[in-house]
């Protein structure tokens, strides 16, 4: 039943059985090919013909009297030229046997009384009622025999071939037909019992498949499913903790703003009034700023990053230092850029801007008054490499194998933040296809953030 139901639509099953008649049709013509070639050959019909001649040398010496050979002979002439009529080939097997002083004992009646001429070599060709023959001249110790193939025409030898290999073919194509389909659809049970494990799944259930299969090629399948299922497994996990983690983040800016609205709301003087509003302000702009970096990041960790477009990193990495001036000017902070006067390349322009403004922005709110940072960007190949280095006060080692998290922060500072800047910088960088390192800043200490981006081939010009 299930063989059956599977023919009805696409399948594999029925695939494999019309690649296997196709097969067989090519097999059949091919064969048909062969023998129409095998027939026609001279030299093969000369070896057919002296291996009918051996055989009939060999009952002949069996024969006690001419009366036996004559027998021997009558009997091969009508089994030769019964088997041409079932075929219905209307030219026979005309075969001659003459003793060794050349009188003739038999000859077919097929020929009508005109005898095979004799010649001196041991084939060739005579023309007997207007047809052609193949003469095959054999010579024993008693007797001499003379055995005519007619020359087929081309109709008649594909009248021949066709039907017999074609009755063969129907016979062994339901056979193999039937075979092939019942190996297939064995092998395919495997493949149901998977789709039948994941339609059964809940809908929320992740859980691995655990699933074996004893054949080769669904394993690679097997393997890839428990991969998806292990990254979505993964992803939700990190879901779940970013939508904890943003809640507790945000849970103390809003009681700030609480708190700072109820002082706000009980003060007596303009004083209190004005701290109290201050304060509501710092709270707000917190909340703000982190509400902006957790967007930035969902737009960031979007798998549909924008389009990417020619942009100028040259001139981006300039607009951004300048954005900064003003802020390290007032902690003395000294900025340094060395790069190229222009550095055109196609990439999404958002990511690279998240990834500068982040590191410029941790750069200049961690390090200490007076220290510097320098900004560096070229190309090496096929790639791109951003160095954004300082010279503060570094990042403890035991904490460094953990910055690029979501909401992580370092310790021995009091610079109020979210700890997601470096998390943004890590996915923006995941996102292009590249690779973020730490390493030592500037004289020795501080923080070096090398980031390095593959750059997309030019397109080729029209």
């Amino acid at each position: 039943m299930k063989l059956s139901l599977s023919l009805l639509g696409p399948s594999l099953i029925r695939r494999v059985l019309l690649a296997l008649l196709l097969a067989l049709v090519a097999v059949w013509f091919t064969l048909a090919i062969y023998g129409y070639w095998q027939f026609t050959r001279t030299s093969e019909r000369d070896r057919s013909l002296q291996l009918y001649g051996q055989t009939l040398l060999v009952e002949l010496g069996k024969a006690r009297s001419e009366r036996d050979a004559i027998g021997v002979m009558a009997t091969a002439s009508e089994m030769f030229n019964t088997g041409l009529r079932d075929s219905k080939v209307e030219q026979s097997m005309l075969l001659q046997l003459n003793d060794r002083q050349g009188r003739q004992l038999y000859l077919s009646p097929e020929s009508r009384g005109v005898p095979l001429a004799l010649q001196p070599q041991a084939f060739y060709d005579v023309v007997i009622n207007g047809a052609e023959y193949r003469v095959c001249l054999m010579r024993a110790a008693q007797w001499e025999i003379r055995l005519a193939a007619p020359k087929f025409s081309a109709q008649v030898l594909l009248k021949v071939l066709l039907p017999e290999m074609t009755i063969q073919m129907l016979i062994a194509l339901p056979v193999m037909s039937l075979v092939i389909g019942l190996v297939v659809s064995g092998g395919l049970r495997p493949l149901r019992q998977l789709s039948q494990l994941i339609a059964s799944k809940d809908k929320d259930d992740l859980s691995p498949l655990n699933f074996h299969s004893p054949y080769t090629e669904l394993k690679p399948l097997t393997a890839a499913l428990e991969r998806l299922l292990q990254q979505l497994r993964s992803k939700i996990a990190r879901e779940h903790a970013f939508v904890q983690d943003a809640a507790h983040e945000l849970r103390t800016p809003i009681a700030v703003i609480s708190a700072q609205a109820h002082v706000l709301a009980r003060a007596d003087t303009p004083a209190a009034r004005q701290a109290a509003g201050q304060d509501l302000e710092a709270a707000i702009a917190r909340a703000s700023h982190l509400i902006a970096q957790l967007l930035e990041l969902s737009h960031i960790d979007n798998d549909r990053l924008e389009s990417s477009q020619q942009i100028d990193l040259a001139d981006l990495l300039q607009t951004e230092l300048a954005r900064v001036a003003p802020a390290a000017l007032a902690r003395q902070i000294e900025l340094g850029l060395n790069a190229p006067d222009t550095l055109p390349a196609r990439l999404d322009a958002h990511a690279v801007q998240s990834i500068v403004q982040n590191l410029l922005n941790n750069a200049v709110a961690y390090i200490h008054a007076g220290d510097q940072i320098e900004v560096s960007l070229s190309q090496q190949g096929a790639q791109l490499l951003l160095e954004v280095a300082d010279s503060g006060p570094g990042i403890p080692p035991a904490e460094q194998g953990r910055i690029f998290e979501r909401f992580v922060r370092g310790t021995g500072h009091s610079v109020a933040g979210t700890g997601l800047g470096l998390a943004i910088v890590a996915q923006a960088v995941a996102r292009l296809g590249g690779q973020i390192e730490l390493g030592t800043g500037l004289a020795g200490r501080g923080c070096r953030f090398s980031v390095r981006l593959p750059l997309p081939a030019a397109a080729p010009a029209h």
